[in-house]
């Protein structure tokens, strides 16, 4: 039984300090403990500074009963109030002073040490025959600090630290390497509670060895969605679940994000729909992809690092409902969780991998580290409830220089656009053909408008990708409108598509009547965009429009204008594309400047 003493209770004047280290700093790192010995009763009293850079370790250590087996010569914990700041033990012989006589080690010891290693995902890293003692013939650790959680193996360089002996180093490496993942689904829904229990069961089903929580945004429901999730949180501890209480929605754009920064506990989340079918084996390849393995720096070798700035897809495997495309798979396993054919899907998954398949497309479902979604601030909520907000988060995160990664190794049964856009679900005409062209909620057309506006007044073109998904960025210039001529429908038309409008009619509108009606609609300052005909002209590419000449193929023009200036203006350039006159003073490119959202 090991005892428990405060720091304050031992008499040191009674005890001799054999080493002091208890100050000792290394490149910043501290190091320091300090050893004190009792002669008369052969113990040995270990100190840690209060910032000893494994004292953490140790306290965990404890914690998880690591050491069960391992140090029959431990006989208290010395502590500072609540906190561990030390421990002793009994004296003995050494099993060796050399370090290389590993061989000594029993092969029992060693097997109870690989035993608490695996139960407990912690390790000793110098198991050295010197720091191996023997009490009433028992071996016994001594160094008890040297421990770490297997999840942090890379900070052993950091700590001059290193793994002995070489069989050690090899279990642990092999341990490592079959590390399961924790990853943080985040799945929003409103009134779709029949897709959140038919997708949550294929996740528990298929998530295989690792450590998956759910984290469900119930966007004020009316089905029975909020009920279901208080069932769950009851009798799933990796079901988490948050709501909106209305009375309106606030979209995914919005949950996403509070379900990634206020309620998801895992490193690793990834964007998942309520509609989408879990794949056997899926996760193994995000997991594949996440994690960097074998990396030699310097004399260091890592065998799993963090993939950071890495973002994962699994690809779609999804019911003939819209066109075919490259990016995904179409086959008919059932357009309803209540028509799915399971066994067929999973017949015909092993056949569809390709082993080592990789593209650079994005989309959903996307794993990513948080860090990655923090460091540019999540989702914009210009975009909120819904609709375009994927297209700028992976124009931001591209710019910000993180790389997609498509596998064709896991993968998704996905219904599609089983939230606002297609909110019956989707049909079956007389020949069991499926189909949802034509029926588009209201409320998903007009929001889409209106989000499509904003993404061009921020990006300055439309969404735009390549045949796999992968974002295409043209450049963001500051390009201010002259317009005369004007109309309230023109203005409509042309505002998203210039940082600003100068416009006048005739009868000298200024067009507040258009400020004041489209404000709404968004969070960008109108009045900053759209000003007089004569006001003074600041933009660094000026297009001059006349309304009463201004056609379709002009119209045509403006839309492609970032990629007609980017091949081929120049600056100080004055000239014409049919009837708009330009003039280009600067060609500075402020798409970096959308990188971070501060919304």
């Amino acid at each position: 039984m090991v005892g428990t003493i405060q720091i304050t209770d031992i008499k040191f004047d009674t005890l001799t300090c054999v080493k002091n280290k208890l100050h000792r700093v290394v490149d910043g790192v501290n190091h320091g403990r300090a050893i004190y010995y009792d002669s008369i009763n052969n113990l040995y009293y270990k100190i840690f500074h209060a910032e000893y850079c494994r004292v953490e370790n140790f306290r965990k250590a404890i914690e998880a009963n690591f050491f069960e087996g391992l140090t029959h010569a431990l006989t208290d914990l010395i502590y500072t109030g609540s906190d561990i700041i030390g421990y002793v033990t009994k004296g003995g012989p050494l099993l060796s002073a050399n370090e290389f006589d590993s061989h000594l080690i029993p092969r029992d010891f060693f097997r109870i040490l690989k035993k608490r290693i695996k139960e407990s995902g912690m390790f000793y890293y110098d198991l050295v025959p010197h720091n191996i003692i023997l009490v009433d013939g028992v071996p016994s650790l001594i160094d008890l600090e040297s421990v770490y959680d297997i999840n942090d193996y890379n900070m052993l360089s950091l700590h001059n630290a290193k793994v002995k002996p070489a069989e050690l180093a090899e279990y642990i490496n092999e341990l490592r390497s079959s590390i399961p993942m924790k990853i943080s689904l985040i799945q929003p829904g409103r009134n779709n509670l029949k897709y959140l229990k038919w997708s949550y069961d294929s996740i528990r089903k298929n998530q295989g060895d690792h450590e998956v929580e759910i984290c469900v945004a119930d966007d004020f429901s009316s089905d029975g969605t909020w009920e279901w999730c208080k069932e769950l949180m009851e009798h799933d501890p990796n079901f988490k679940a948050i709501r909106n209480e209305g009375p309106t929605r606030l979209g995914h754009t919005i949950l996403y994000d509070r379900l990634v920064n206020e309620v998801a506990s895992h490193d690793i989340c990834m964007i998942y729909h309520a509609d989408m079918y879990l794949c056997p084996g899926a996760l193994d390849q995000v997991n594949k992809h996440m994690y960097l393995t074998n990396i030699v720096t310097g004399d260091t070798i890592y065998e799993r690092l963090p993939n950071l700035k890495t973002v994962v897809s699994l690809t779609r495997i999804e019911p003939p409902l819209h066109p075919p495309g490259p990016e995904k798979i179409l086959l008919d396993c059932g357009i309803e969780p209540e028509e799915f054919d399971e066994g067929m899907l999973l017949t015909q998954v092993e056949r569809l991998k390709t082993e080592n398949k990789t593209t650079e497309g994005i989309f959903a479902p996307w794993a990513f580290w948080k860090t990655d979604f923090q460091e540019i601030g999540g989702h914009d909520s210009l975009y909120a409830p819904q609709s375009k907000e994927d297209s700028d988060i992976f124009n931001r995160f591209q710019l910000n220089g993180v790389k997609f990664v498509q596998t064709w190794e896991g993968f998704v049964y996905h219904m599609t656009c089983r939230g606002s856009r297609f909110a019956d679900g989707a049909k079956r005409n007389p020949n069991g053909e499926v189909f949802m062209k034509n029926r588009e909620t209201d409320e998903w057309l007009t929001q889409n408008k209106k989000a499509t506006r904003n993404f061009i007044r921020k990006w300055g073109h439309f969404c735009k990708h390549d045949t796999l998904l992968k974002p295409i960025i043209p450049p963001k210039y500051d390009i201010g409108f002259i317009i005369k001529n004007g109309s309230m429908q023109l203005l409509e038309v042309l505002e998203p598509w210039c940082s600003t409008v100068y416009i006048n009619d005739a009868n000298g509108n200024q067009y507040t009547q258009y400020v004041e009606s489209e404000q709404p609609n968004t969070t960008i300052n109108l009045s900053e965009r759209v000003k007089p005909y004569d006001n003074e002209k600041q933009n660094e590419i000026l297009i001059q429009i006349d309304g009463n000449k201004f056609t379709q193929e002009d119209f045509g023009y403006i839309q492609q204008l970032s990629e007609i200036i980017q091949d081929s203006g120049e600056e100080t350039f004055h000239g014409e594309i049919g009837n708009l006159v330009i003039d280009i003073i600067n060609m500075n490119k402020y798409e970096n400047e959308l990188i971070i959202c501060k919304s």
